[in-house]
């Protein structure tokens, strides 16, 4: 459930511990078009949380979420 809907559960940490605005940014698209990967990086501010690579736009953006998860959890811990 966490890795499915990573995307909601990193804008809920966002929006309660953080003013800056998340987005998602497309850096890369590659391949032919029957077989493209795309990488995308979740990003607050000028600052990249998390960065996926998938088969489609949207499973990028949900690894990206899921590392971006990750990243603060660990911060948060030190």
């Amino acid at each position: 459930k966490l890795f499915y809907d990573s995307k909601t559960i990193l804008q809920e940490m966002i929006q309660k511990d953080y003013k800056e605005q998340l987005q998602y940014v497309l850096l890369e698209e590659t391949g032919p078009d029957h077989c493209k990967v795309f990488t995308t990086a979740a990003c607050l501010g000028e600052r990249e949380l998390g960065r996926g690579s998938g088969k489609t736009k949207k499973a990028s953006e949900q690894k990206a979420a899921y590392e971006a998860i990750q990243m603060l959890q660990n911060e948060g811990t030190k």
